[in-house]
């Protein structure tokens, strides 16, 4: 018996079952799909600087070594 044949008795319970499949779409509408971009969750900033939650150093060290930037670039580019 190969794969796509089935036994008589079987076909015969399978004729009986008649099972109607709604229509889906397969292309969603532009509104859901701007909904689905509004909705969706927001990366976490913190993964570019590989910052968890338990390095503290480097969530006080990044910013203060930005602002001691910001403060001598001035007077580096003098």
């Amino acid at each position: 018996m190969s794969k796509n044949e089935f036994p008589d008795e079987l076909k015969n319970k399978l004729d009986e079952f008649h099972v109607e499949v709604p229509d889906i779409p397969l292309k969603r509408s532009k509104w859901e799909r701007l909904a689905n971009w509004i909705h969706a969750p927001a990366k976490n900033p913190l993964d570019v600087l590989r910052i968890k939650g338990d390095s503290i150093i480097k969530l006080v060290l990044y910013p203060l070594v930005l602002i001691l930037l910001i403060c001598f670039a001035p007077i580096l580019l003098i």
